[in-house]
Order: C-alpha cells, then sequence, then structure tokens
C-alpha cells in the first residue's frame, strides 16, 4: 500500500545512488551540455530554473545546470513503467507502477531543498506525467482517471481538486490555475476545464482548430497563457498558436511542415522545425515580433523546452539518443 506523504528510506536512498548503471556520460559544449546514455536511452526532458530532469529507462534523474552534476532521484527498477517526470524550480514529480493488470500507478516527488524522497500518493491510471506548479503537484486519480488530485511537494494529504467526466488527455499547472481536457468519446472535440484553486473559479474552453483528423500536442500553460501545436493528419499544415486566459488574446506562432514542440515558460515559446538535413531549434520571446535561431541540429528533434534563458531538445534515432542545452540568443 502507498502511504501519503511517507519518506523513503535515506538507507535505501544511498544504497540507489552507487548503481552505476544510472550515470549518463554529460559533455559540456560551447553553448551548454550534451548528456548520452549508452544504456537504456533517454527519454523526453522537463526543464525548470537550473534543473533538467528525464527518464532513462526505469530511473528518474535530474541535472543542475550550473554545476553539470547529475543525480538519481527515482529507481524504478522493480517498477513495471515509469512515466516522464514533470519538474518546477522546487523539485521533481513522476509516476511509477507495479507490472500486472492493476498497473496503479504510485506518485513520486524530490523536494530540492530538503533533497528528500516522498511517496505523495496513488494514482487509480497507468502512470502519466503529473503536474507540476511550484511545490504544487496534480495528478489524475479515480476509477477511469476523472478526477484531480492535488498535494504539496513536501507531503500531506491528496485533496481532490476537482470531478470531471469523459476522456481525459491532458493535464497541466500554473500558478493557482489547474486545466484538465475532457473528450466524450475517443477522437471528438475537447474542452479544456479550467479551474483556480485559490478562488474555486471554474470555466470551460475549447480550444480552436479542432476539425476533423486535427492533432493536438499536449498543451502547456505558463503565465495564465497556453500553448500548444496544431497538425492535420497528414502534417501538411501545422500550427503552434499561444492563447491568453486573461485578455483571450490569440496568437499564431509559427506555420509549417514538421513542427516540433512547442516548449514555453510564459515569456517565450520555441519549437523544432526542418532545415536542411535536419532541424532548426527556433525561439519568439512573446515581446518580439521575429524569432531567432538558437541551433541546428543535424538529426530530428523529438521534443524542446525552456526556462528563462536556457533551451533544451532531445534527439532520438534508431540506434541512439541525447539531450542538448543552449542558452538563448540575447
Amino acid at each position: 500500500m502507498v502511504v501519503a506523504g511517507a519518506i523513503i528510506g535515506v538507507a535505501g536512498f544511498f544504497v540507489e545512488q552507487s548503481h552505476t548503471d544510472w550515470r549518463p556520460q554529460v559533455t559540456r559544449t560551447s553553448a551548454g551540455f550534451r548528456i548520452t546514455e549508452p544504456g537504456a536511452g533517454i527519454g523526453d526532458p522537463a526543464l525548470a530554473g537550473d534543473h533538467l530532469a528525464w527518464q532513462d529507462g526505469p530511473y528518474t534523474l535530474v541535472m543542475d545546470l550550473r554545476t553539470g552534476r547529475t543525480r538519481l532521484v527515482g529507481d524504478g527498477v522493480n517498477a513495471g513503467s515509469v512515466a516522464s517526470p514533470a519538474v518546477s524550480i522546487d523539485g521533481v514529480v513522476w509516476e511509477e507502477a507495479a507490472g500486472g493488470s492493476g498497473r496503479r500507478a504510485g506518485v513520486y516527488a524530490f523536494d530540492f531543498a530538503t533533497g528528500r524522497r516522498l511517496v505523495l500518493g496513488q494514482a487509480d491510471t497507468a502512470p502519466t506525467t503529473p503536474a507540476l506548479s511550484g511545490a504544487d503537484v496534480y495528478w489524475l486519480s479515480g476509477a477511469s482517471g476523472d478526477q484531480v488530485v492535488g498535494c504539496r511537494l513536501t507531503g500531506g494529504s491528496p485533496t481532490v481538486i476537482a470531478h470531471q467526466t469523459g476522456i481525459g488527455q491532458f493535464l497541466m499547472a500554473d500558478g493557482t490555475v489547474v486545466a484538465r481536457s475532457g473528450q466524450g468519446s475517443a477522437g471528438a472535440p475537447f474542452a479544456l476545464t479550467v479551474h483556480d484553486v485559490a478562488s474555486a473559479a471554474t470555466a470551460d474552453l475549447r480550444l480552436p482548430g479542432q476539425t476533423p483528423g486535427a492533432v493536438f500536442e499536449p498543451p502547456i500553460l505558463a503565465g495564465e497563457i497556453l500553448a500548444w501545436l496544431r497538425a492535420d493528419a497528414s502534417d501538411s499544415a501545422a500550427a503552434i498558436t499561444t492563447y491568453d486566459l486573461t485578455t483571450l488574446a490569440e496568437r499564431q506562432i509559427v506555420q509549417g511542415r514538421g513542427l516540433v514542440g512547442p516548449g514555453f515558460d510564459g515569456q517565450t515559446v520555441v519549437w523544432a522545425q526542418p532545415s536542411g538535413t535536419g532541424d532548426a531549434i527556433m525561439a519568439l520571446r512573446l515581446s518580439a515580433s521575429a524569432p531567432v535561431t538558437v541551433a541546428h541540429v543535424p538529426a530530428s528533434v523529438q521534443s524542446v523546452t525552456v526556462s528563462g534563458d536556457t533551451v533544451a531538445w532531445w534527439v532520438r534515432t534508431a540506434s541512439r539518443s541525447w539531450i542538448e542545452t543552449a542558452r538563448l540568443p540575447q
């Protein structure tokens, strides 16, 4: 049984750190870092402040971008599956599930301030990436993932924030705002139910462009602004768009084929687009009128993320995978 707020045993935590098969290869570049892993292969990274987090096979890892030091915070060797983590300036959260038909996932957290790892609670669905806003953690629970549950990163009793029927694809949070999507059936148009946990106000929002065959990547919520990528089934016309929940202003950031992203931190949108024999990493500050090129990558980029002046992107090929970081051009 998973006990909410339980602190993982200190002795076991230090034993995990002694494992040799989790350690990635970190190289400084002229622009930042390059992280490779010859073993299970690096997964989709998350970035916030000075910390980069990612899944590497059964492991959840964190890197301090000030020093290049990496740390193992989650050891899911005995888990059936592990979801990609979420990170904020306060810590990292992720889900792990044991093997078998039940696949109920434990929600784990690592607090940067104390260096402690805790079990926050349990999700009744297969592992997904929790939403993290500062020190507030949210995840999906209930028999069909129809509950949004919240808890502090440092532990305490999980609280049901909202109930929602239908299929939920996306969960996101920033500040006091939590948003979850709901669909009546697979393939049907979805709406975002936006909750302000401070005021208890709730509103429904339907993202534009939900035409038959449209594909939406998970939206990102930052600074009360949504950013998302929409493509048609053939990827002949993709677009990245932002939507301000306060002013209701919509802005198209870029349109074209083969777009990857976006990454968004409330101030800057980043994405990858085809360029020559690889991809270009692009960035647009919302206060600017034109994007800038951050880097050229001689491979297909899988995802890109941004926080402040740092951009990170993830590349995965048939034989290897890696993460790179760089500073935004001034």
